[in-house]
């Protein structure tokens, strides 16, 4: 008696698309994509010529010649600036120094301008004693140069230069003044190297009207203030 065995689909094994896939490659079968069996067939891309190669390797190498150019031009001007800050500290490192002596030197000067000659000739001890703070503001003063910070001096009649001077007054010019020009120097200025440090305080001429007009301003300045008190 022969025996029928029937088999049962549940117990067919799933096949993996993969394993499909792999073994039809095995096999030189090609397998297309669905949805795309009517597309024509991709172009490979066509390799760069040999004359594409070297334009583009020139040009690649014009930028990188550049970029080192940049580079280097950078680095040269950081350089540059670091030794012109090193070079400033080193040129103006005696300002602060000279700031507090400027003070002393005025006060010399101003005490040499109380005493004039004559009073000194006349009086031996006050002589000897000019004489020494003569002495003493050259001694100052010397250090001064040596030290690159020189006096600005102004004399009557001497362009102002708002570079150099500083005005602290205007009066109508004098005789053989003319408006604009140095009529007193007050104090003398100073200047470390070719920067300065203290302007020269002076002051200045102007027209004989500009005087008037600026009088009769503060005048009626001074009216309208006192009717404001006034008013208060």
């Amino acid at each position: 008696m022969r025996k029928t065995f029937v088999s049962d689909q549940n117990d067919t094994p799933e096949v993996d698309p993969e394993d499909i896939r792999a073994a039809e490659k095995a096999a030189g079968i090609e397998t297309v994509p669905e949805g795309t069996e009517d597309l024509p067939p991709e172009t490979p891309p066509e390799d760069p010529t040999e004359a594409e190669l070297i334009v583009e390797l020139q040009a690649q190498l014009v930028e990188a010649k550049a970029e080192r150019l940049r580079a280097v031009a950078e680095a040269e001007n950081t350089r540059k600036r670091a030794e012109r800050e090193v070079s400033n500290v080193r040129k103006y490192a005696a300002e602060p120094l000279a700031r507090d002596f400027l003070q002393v030197a005025e006060f010399i000067r101003m005490a040499l301008q109380s005493v004039s000659e004559e009073q000194a000739d006349a009086d031996p001890l006050l002589k000897n004693l000019r004489v020494g703070v003569a002495m003493t503001e050259k001694t100052l003063l010397d250090a001064f140069e040596r030290n690159h910070v020189t006096r600005i001096v102004a004399k009557q009649g001497d362009g102002y230069d708002h570079n150099l001077h500083e005005a602290i007054s205007r009066v109508d010019a004098p005789e053989g003044v003319e408006a604009g020009q140095i009529v007193q120097m007050v104090g003398a200025g100073y200047r470390l190297h070719d920067r300065l440090i203290k302007p020269a305080t002076v002051v200045v001429a102007q027209a004989a009207e500009a005087a008037t007009k600026a009088a009769t301003e503060a005048v009626d300045a001074a009216e309208v203030g006192g009717e404001g008190d006034n008013n208060a």
